[in-house]
């Protein structure tokens, strides 16, 4: 039966995929074939992930700090080197998103979002270009923004501003690698059922105000992961330096 998201035989590394986005993307791919690279900071969590996942046994675990961002072209080498297959594909859903009123702006607390939103993101891109390391049919990279890029909101201006970037660098990049058939793109979500959201409840988010601008509700993780399945995918063979919003209505 045709399936046009199918990614049988795909290696792809999800980042962040410990938990939320990044763990629903994680499974979606593995239903659709893909053979993943789990990466997270948590070991313990990846395990967890690895056994929501379909056909575990073919799938990696790689606990390492993006944080670390001068070595993160040095470890994806590594992970498709020594036998390793290259990569198809990358998903960066690692992230961090912290309430920070412009009052109490420091350069520790930018950095805080800075580095896991978006400088990892440039050196991932770094990595998955270089020789040797993407598949030679090319490589699809899908990198996980926010629809707080497109909606202001007090407390908010480092992590939209990271958000909003990751979109000037998908276009950038897109026209840059294109030559070597890498092909870079933006999802958006809104608000989306996921721990970091739980977390933020007792504190800052107004769920009553949320479902009035979200009105098709909550989105479910996976439904960015089908997201990502369809950028990863043949399907998505000419989008590139594209964004693409799922918001339940909320940016309307």
């Amino acid at each position: 039966m045709y399936n046009p998201l199918d990614l049988t035989g795909k290696r792809v590394l999800v980042t962040g995929a410990s938990s939320g986005i990044g763990r629903a993307t994680a499974v979606v791919l593995s239903r659709l074939g893909a053979r993943l690279i789990l990466n997270g900071r948590r070991a313990d969590a990846l395990q967890e992930t690895l056994a929501a996942t379909e056909n575990s046994t073919i799938h990696l675990c790689s606990a390492f700090d993006l944080a670390n961002l001068d070595e993160i072209p040095k470890w994806v080498a590594e992970l498709v080197g020594g036998g390793g297959a290259p990569l198809d594909g990358a998903v960066h859903c690692a992230g961090a998103l912290n309430h920070i009123p412009l009052r109490t702006v420091s350069s520790a607390n930018i950095d805080s979002m800075m580095v896991p939103n978006l400088h990892a993101a440039l050196m991932l891109l770094r990595a998955v270009s270089a020789r040797n390391v993407a598949a030679a049919t090319g490589v699809s990279v899908v990198l996980i923004s926010s629809a707080a890029a497109l909606v202001a909101s007090p407390g908010m201006a480092a992590y939209s501003a990271s958000k909003m970037a990751l979109y000037a660098v998908a276009r950038a990049a897109a026209k840059e690698l294109a030559a070597k058939r890498v092909r870079v793109n933006c999802i958006a979500p809104a608000y989306v059922k996921t721990p970091m959201l739980d977390h933020a409840a007792g504190s800052i988010m107004d769920f009553e105000r949320i479902e009035e601008q979200q009105f098709l509700g909550i989105i479910d993780p996976e439904e960015v992961g089908v997201m990502a399945a369809y950028l990863l995918s043949e399907a998505a063979q000419s989008i590139t330096g594209s964004q693409f919003v799922m918001d339940g209505g909320f940016t309307l």
